[in-house]
């Protein structure tokens, strides 16, 4: 698991799953699901939010746009969040990159800043190019 912002950490469904028995200095209370497969329930989280995407295929800019704004809407109420997918290499730094874009950063420079940031970072081109057509039509946080 790596932190891409101050309450936003991204990672990997084994990162999900370690939060159970090895909470990091910064408290996780938010985990926002994009793999298949679900994280187990665990009492030391308050929520998770399920929003799965297939993996390294390119998906319409509504789909990004309902996760960005979940994001969005955790982060703007305050929680820390782990955006996870299966490995924690595509889908979960595509919406951080998403979520940095929607904020005003441009496309090269928010992915360059998440591989900075989680360097196991290695986006799959039809997933980045569903992000960037996502970009290109605009969407911001309001």
């Amino acid at each position: 698991m790596d932190w891409i912002l101050r309450r936003l950490a991204c990672g990997s469904l084994d990162d999900a799953v370690a939060l159970a028995t090895h909470p990091p200095a910064r408290s996780i209370e938010r985990v926002l699901t994009l793999s298949e497969q679900r994280c187990p329930a665990f009492p030391s989280l308050t929520y998770e939010q399920y929003h799965p995407i297939p993996d390294e295929v390119w998906l319409p800019p509504d789909l990004w746009q309902v996760r960005v704004d979940t994001l969005r809407i955790l982060l703007n109420a305050g929680a820390t969040v782990l955006v996870h997918c299966r490995l924690g290499r595509s889908r979960s730094p595509a919406l951080c990159a998403a979520y940095l874009i929607a904020c005003g950063m441009g496309c090269d420079e928010a992915l360059a800043f998440v591989e900075a940031k989680r360097p196991e970072t290695r986006m799959h081109s039809e997933t980045w190019r569903g992000v960037i057509e996502w970009a290109g039509e605009g969407k911001k946080i309001a």
